[in-house]
This record gives structure tokens, C-alpha cells and sequence, in this order.
């Protein structure tokens, strides 16, 4: 009986209720809003903040046409800042994509608020979001990449690199090509090696890392430059009798070795070049049935250097020269390595064809002259095809400025 007495005064007062509403003009509910009815603008949506160098961008996008501006709000510890960005002009509700850089900021972690305004005074809900601006401590923090091994050849030169910092973007190396005209080269961050085949070594070169902080920030950061060189030897080394060997010692028949500084091509080097039979002469020969090989062709020993310009003779004192001799030539040519024997009287920067007949005496003095007119790395030594029983044996080489 409770019960059923309880709903029914429930059940009065719905109905009084819903008659009152009934009767009264909605607008008559304004005065209990203070300052009239709330309208809300759309929000920032997908918000999104972008790091930079002392400064950060931010970008989002609204649908809402009424909207007529954004007041980005920012802070850092307690200071705080503003900036109205003026949204774009459109009537129906496609998508406004705004974007802003906010400038001059510090190198610190920053708290953005985006609020959306109509020109009546309207505003949206504040969307939020936190980035960090990046400056000088980051910066002075990063460290170049650290070259492992630099090697110059016929090819150019060859950069190695020991593995960079995962935010690393890759290196820019700053060099002059074989004109003197200076040049970049950027080698990619997942690298480790780069060929520079243009590269003139009488000039140093410089490099740097590039780095971003993040995959979404708008700026790359540099370390400082560092300068590096290709050293080259300025003048020839081991160059007289007794010709010094490697720690390898005499190993074809304790008699012949390789000697040091000298650079010898596969084809000369089988047989050994330095014999002591002759006083540890330098030498490019072939014995079938003795040497390691019978006979080779386009044998060289030479070494490399830097030169200025100038005029030149290359020397070279004779021990002995086979009474025959296929071919065979003291050379100098331009670059890293001699010339192939078939090439040398066309490429050669100057040459003496060694000959048998008549047959060089002992002591005899040949030479070969060329001239610079800039720094340039040049080859400088012999190059032969030696058959059976052939050899051409040196005391001394000398090279001479005029």
C-alpha cells in the first residue's frame, strides 16, 4: 500500500514537471547562465609539435568554419607567452590544416595550449601539448664521426669511417677536385665508407656531422668542422744501395726480399726485388726454372709522392742490365700508380727506355726529366716485361729539382 502511494506522488510530479516546461520560452533559461549561452567551438584536432633550433612547430587541423582564430598559449616554468594565428578563410567544413613556428625560445621543454576563437569572443576547449626546443648545449654536445682509415689511389681516396650516432644524418666532407675547385661530398648517415674520386690531395679537407635530434624536427644540427690531410711523402726514401728490406727478411733462397717504401704490382713482386747477391740492389728480374716465375710482363716498383711544380729530373745509377731485355722503362707518370708499359710513351709525364744494345755498363747514370705546373702527386720507378734470364738491377735513384 506504501508502495503504490509513493509512485503515485512520483508520477505527480513528472507531470507538474513537464507542464511547466511545456509552458516556458527556452530562452528564459539564459539568465541562469551567466553572460548568456555557452556556445563551444571545435578544438585543435590532431595536434602535433615539431622541434627546431630555438624554436618549435606546431600544426593541427578544424573543420569548423566559424572559427576566425587560435591563440597559442606557451610556458616554461612560470614565465608564459602568446600568439594569435589567424585561421583560414572557408564557409563549408573541409579541413583547415593551420600551422605556426614559434620563435626565440629557450633551450628548455616547453607546455603549448591551442584555443580555438569566433569573432565574437567564442572559444574552445584548450588542447595541450609538450615539445622540447633544441640550441647551442645540444649542439656543442654532438662530436664528428672519427675517420678509421684514409687510402689514395689510382681511384681517388677512400674514406673509412668508424659507426656514427644513430641521429646522425651523415657527413659532409669539404674538398677541392683535381682544378682546385672546392667541393661537398655527403656521405649518408647508414655508411661507412666514401669514395671521393675527384680528390686532390695537395689541399687538406675538411668535414663535419650533420645531426636531428628527432625524426620530427625541422632543423639539422652541425658539429664544428675538423680539418684532416692525405700526407704524402715530398721526396723518395730508400733510395740507395744497400736498399733496405722488410721484417720478412731474404725468403727466396736467402737471397732475394722486398724492399721497403717501394710499392711493387703483383706481376714484379712473385720474384722478390731487392738482391743481396748484388749488394741488396734494387732489382726486376726472372730465371725459369729458379724464380718463382719465368718471366712477367708489366712488373712495377715505384713509389708516390707529392710535388710542387717546377722542373725535375728522376735518376738512376745502374748496376747491371741483361745483355737482352724484352722491354723496359724508368718512369714517372701523374697519379698513384706508373703507367702500364704499352701506355707510358703516350701517358708517361717523361720516361728512359732501358736498353741491351748496346748493353749499359755498371755506374752508367740514366734519367728521365718532367715538368709541373702545379701540385701534383706523381709515380715515379720502373715498369718491364722481363722474359727468361733477364733483369735490370739499380744502385740508386735520385730525384732533382732545377
Amino acid at each position: 500500500m506504501k508502495n503504490n502511494m509513493k509512485n503515485k506522488i512520483n508520477y505527480i510530479f513528472i507531470a507538474l514537471l513537464v507542464s511547466l516546461i511545456g509552458c516556458s520560452d527556452p530562452d528564459e533559461y539564459k539568465m541562469y547562465l551567466e553572460g548568456g549561452e555557452i556556445i563551444y567551438l571545435q578544438k585543435a584536432d590532431s595536434l602535433t609539435a615539431f622541434p627546431g633550433k630555438n624554436r618549435i612547430q606546431l600544426s593541427w587541423t578544424s573543420v569548423d568554419p566559424r572559427i576566425t582564430n587560435y591563440k597559442v598559449v606557451y610556458s616554461q616554468s612560470a614565465e608564459k607567452d602568446s600568439v594569435i594565428v589567424p585561421a583560414s578563410s572557408h564557409n563549408d567544413y573541409s579541413i583547415d590544416t593551420i600551422s605556426v613556428i614559434i620563435n626565440n625560445l629557450e633551450e628548455t621543454m616547453y607546455n603549448f595550449q591551442i584555443i580555438s576563437y569566433d569573432e565574437s569572443g567564442n572559444k574552445s576547449i584548450p588542447v595541450e601539448i609538450e615539445e622540447s626546443s633544441y640550441g647551442e648545449n645540444y649542439e656543442s654536445s654532438l662530436m664528428n664521426r672519427v675517420i678509421k682509415k684514409k687510402l689514395m689511389s689510382s681511384n681517388g681516396l677512400t674514406l673509412e669511417w668508424y659507426d656514427g650516432n644513430e641521429t646522425e644524418l651523415g657527413v659532409e666532407i669539404f674538398y677541392s677536385d683535381e682544378e682546385g675547385n672546392e667541393k661537398v661530398y655527403f656521405m649518408p648517415g647508414d655508411e661507412s665508407s666514401a669514395l671521393i674520386d675527384d680528390f686532390n690531395p695537395a689541399y687538406p679537407f675538411l668535414y663535419r656531422s650533420l645531426f636531428m635530434p628527432d625524426t620530427t624536427a625541422i632543423d639539422t644540427f652541425y658539429t664544428e668542422k675538423a680539418t684532416d690531410e692525405v700526407i704524402f711523402p715530398t721526396e723518395l726514401k730508400n733510395t740507395v744501395l744497400p736498399f733496405e728490406i722488410t721484417n720478412r727478411g731474404f725468403w727466396h733462397d736467402g737471397r732475394f726480399a722486398t724492399p721497403t717504401v717501394w710499392t711493387t704490382n703483383n706481376a714484379a713482386a712473385q720474384n722478390g726485388n731487392v738482391d743481396n747477391a748484388n749488394g741488396n740492389a734494387l732489382a726486376l728480374w726472372a730465371w725459369d726454372g729458379y724464380s718463382p716465375v719465368g718471366s712477367f710482363a708489366n712488373g712495377k716498383i715505384y713509389q708516390t709522392i707529392l710535388l710542387q711544380p717546377g722542373n725535375y729530373k728522376f735518376k738512376a745509377t745502374l748496376k747491371s742490365v741483361s745483355p737482352t731485355l724484352n722491354k723496359a722503362y724508368l718512369v714517372v707518370s701523374a697519379g698513384y700508380e706508373l703507367s702500364d708499359i704499352d701506355q707510358v710513351e703516350s701517358d708517361a709525364l717523361g720516361y728512359f727506355r732501358i736498353i741491351s744494345n748496346p748493353r749499359p755498363a755498371e755506374n752508367d747514370v740514366i734519367e728521365c726529366m718532367f715538368t709541373l705546373g702545379s701540385p701534383t702527386v706523381v709515380s715515379l720507378g720502373l715498369v718491364a716485361n722481363i722474359d727468361h734470364a733477364q733483369e735490370v738491377v739499380l744502385k740508386k735513384v735520385e730525384l732533382v729539382k732545377e
